[in-house]
């Protein structure tokens, strides 16, 4: 049966293996000496991979916290984009390559398998319609419609899984978030999911939890992403909402509020206006002092009066029922095998968690209202793809004037997609799936958002519920509400998925079809990659085979994903760890662990080598160690080094025992 699967959708799966490697040009011809995208979180990966091979090979060592990052007082990786899984992949299956080759395999791997993925879970959802044709009774004409239908949706899943697999979503991640490029696991989910939910089946319930509890090994954010995936769906599944307006006249009261609103509304806005046109005022009343600079909270007060206003002029009445009688227990059953499931799988990362908490240890996000990661922009889905091989210099300029960053605020979904969206969105045979991905996709988007409505870079004041996710326990850690866009972009391809199969006129013609995905393939396209290309300098190989003992590379720096770091950010030296694997003073990782600047402030070489590294012009006195120093050798790279740097390390008893074109190693008497 699996070979019959695999033989009917081997064109498929042969085109998604194509343009994997054609996505990922030039990739495939620099497997073992570069990485995807710009010096920076990429190393990080690649550390994660060799970390994973070193606790294998040497017993006694865990996984999830280490003492090769941040030594002498080591550093828990349960809460860092620690990719366990792939990771375990390339320690085992992929072990005979190197760690830079296995990474680029699973990159290119990864690709594929969102391609795929997406168009099984589009492929599954237009059977159905498919089957119910084919009880028509039998003949010529109707088994010659039937192959039609069959090539029609064969031909609407690729086109879904072209949008989802290559989105510049994906594109931008692709340049250093190597976690996120292992978005396969989201229409896997949903596949599962929709399955259980839709036929009560207990099978896809337990593979629902597999993949979920799979993914906590694979990318964190992605199992938020799931968990309200699973919210959403099933919800929508089982309940039906309906709106109308109220009955009855409205009482003398209710009939005065949308005056009163409108004039609160009226009195902001000008508020708002005055503060931009004139830059705002601070006043002092009493002993308090009120700033008002920018006029964000005005517009707040304006928009709270504006659907005060709707609300006492329409005067909506909302009434929620049971889909059927059935909905749920079945969506009870449902959730509570995925989540049982999802438990069991995850419970080491579970107790990991734990026991960061007991310690007081966990590292999460600490935001203010305002001092929050901004989503995306209302204006990015018509800002282009910024890593177009034509047009991708434009769009960056565009992306720049409106100050977005866009790698978290890409929401170019293309001029045809969003075509194809509205042009088909009266047809499908699966109507209730339609409505069910619409508010899905409607979700997702909301909270891409993110905490505040922008438009052109502009905070219009508007608060959006993505606001509230920071006092969430765990989803505050996915802290970057523009990366919801991969369920965006997910739902969009089921939505056009289900149009195109269904639709009627030219666009049912196979040759526009085809013309249709290449299309889509070409408004998506980002080859040529960026690449970084790997360096293996020979003081490494010395120091490979010198005697235990960790490692300061100088300059000296400590960093994480939550904060500019402190002293250097050259985040290479994680790669650099992988070959000579000795403990590394210092480093860089997801979440850093609490007070790392100032216990290394504290001691002796570290400290001094940390503020020099953060330009101070001296290095401090030796009175501030109170611990002894951190590392036996040191690696100064030279063309990076200060001149107080140099001439600190000058002073230090230490002997030169390799020397290359860019970097020394000494060795601490």
């Amino acid at each position: 049966m699996i070979r019959q699967v695999i033989k009917s959708h081997a064109g498929a799966l042969a085109l998604f293996a194509a343009l994997a490697i054609g996505w990922t040009w030039p990739l495939v011809l620099h497997l073992g000496d570069s990485v995807p995208g710009d010096p920076g979180d990429n190393y990080s990966f690649l550390w994660n991979l060799w970390w994973m091979r070193h606790v294998l090979e040497t017993p006694g060592l865990e996984y999830f916290h280490t003492s090769h990052l941040f030594y002498p007082f080591g550093t828990t990786i349960a809460d860092h984009p620690h990719t366990a899984l792939p990771a375990l992949v390339a320690a085992t299956v992929l072990k005979p390559f190197s760690i830079v080759a296995a990474q680029n395999l699973l990159l290119v791997t990864y690709v594929f398998a969102n391609m795929a993925t997406m168009y099984a879970l589009v492929w599954t959802i237009l059977s159905p319609a498919i089957k119910a044709e084919s009880t028509e009774p039998a003949g010529n004409n109707t088994t010659r419609g039937f192959c039609a239908e069959r090539r029609q949706q064969w031909r609407a899943a690729i086109l879904a899984a072209v949008i989802f697999g290559l989105s510049p979503y994906l594109a931008v991640h692709l340049l250093g978030h190597f976690d996120l490029m292992a978005a396969w696991v989201l229409p896997a989910f949903a596949l599962a999911l929709r399955r259980a939910v839709h036929h009560g089946s207990n099978r896809a319930a337990l593979a629902a939890g597999l993949v979920l509890a799979a993914t906590a090994y694979i990318a964190y954010y992605y199992v938020v992403y799931q968990c309200l995936f699973t919210i959403v769906y099933v919800l929508a599944w089982a309940v039906r909402v309906e709106a109308a307006r109220a009955a009855g006249a409205p009482t003398p009261l209710v009939r005065r509020l949308p005056l009163l609103f409108s004039c609160g509304a009226a009195a902001f806005a000008a508020v708002a206006i005055g503060i931009v046109l004139t830059g705002g005022t601070v006043m002092t009343i009493g002993t308090h002092t009120i700033s008002a600079r920018t006029p964000q909270n005005a517009l707040t007060l304006f928009w709270l009066c504006a659907f005060g206003w709707m609300a006492s002029t329409w005067r909506p009445r909302l009434r929620a029922r049971w889909a059927a009688p059935s909905a749920l227990p079945r969506a009870a059953a449902v959730v509570a095998l995925v989540v049982a499931v999802f438990v069991v799988g995850a419970s080491p990362l579970f107790w990991q968690a734990a026991r960061l908490i007991a310690r007081g240890e966990y590292v999460t996000p600490d935001y203010g209202w305002r001092s929050i990661p901004r989503g995306i922009d209302v204006l990015a889905p018509l800002l282009g793809h910024p890593l177009h091989p034509i047009f991708g210099a434009a769009s960056e300029r565009v992306y720049a004037a409106v100050q977005a960053n866009y790698i978290e605020a890409i929401a170019w979904v293309g001029v045809l997609p969003l075509w194809l969206l509205v042009r088909t969105r009266r047809y499908g045979a699966v109507p209730e799936e339609t409505r069910l991905w619409r508010i899905v996709g409607l979700a997702f988007l909301v909270w891409a958002l993110g905490p505040f409505l922008l438009i052109g870079g502009f905070d219009t004041g508007l608060k959006l519920p993505e606001i509230l996710a920071r006092f969430v326990p765990f989803v505050a850690n996915a802290r970057m509400p523009g990366r919801a866009m991969v369920c965006v972009f997910m739902a969009l391809g089921v939505l056009i998925g289900i149009g195109m199969s269904a639709v009627t006129g030219r666009l049912r013609a196979p040759a526009v079809q085809w013309l249709a995905i290449a299309f889509v393939a070409f408004e998506y396209w980002d080859a040529p990659l960026r690449l970084t290309s790997l360096d293996h300098p020979p003081v490494y190989r010395t120091l490979a085979a010198a005697p235990p003992g960790s490692v300061c590379e100088v300059p000296f720096g400590v960093g994480d994903g939550l904060s500019g770091g402190v002293g250097s950010q050259d985040r290479r030296i994680l790669f650099y760890a992988t070959q000579h694997a000795h403990p590394l003073a210092g480093g860089y990782i997801g979440r850093m662990p609490k007070g790392a600047a100032e216990r290394y402030t504290r001691m002796p070489v570290a400290g001094a080598l940390l503020q020099l590294s953060e330009g101070a012009p001296t290095a401090p006195s030796p009175e501030v160690a109170d611990s002894p120093a951190p590392c036996r050798y040191l690696v100064v790279h030279r063309p990076a080094s200060s001149a107080a740097l140099l001439t600190y390390v000058e002073q230090l008893a230490a002997d030169r025992i390799a020397r290359d074109d860019a970097r020394d190693l000494y060795r601490l008497r």
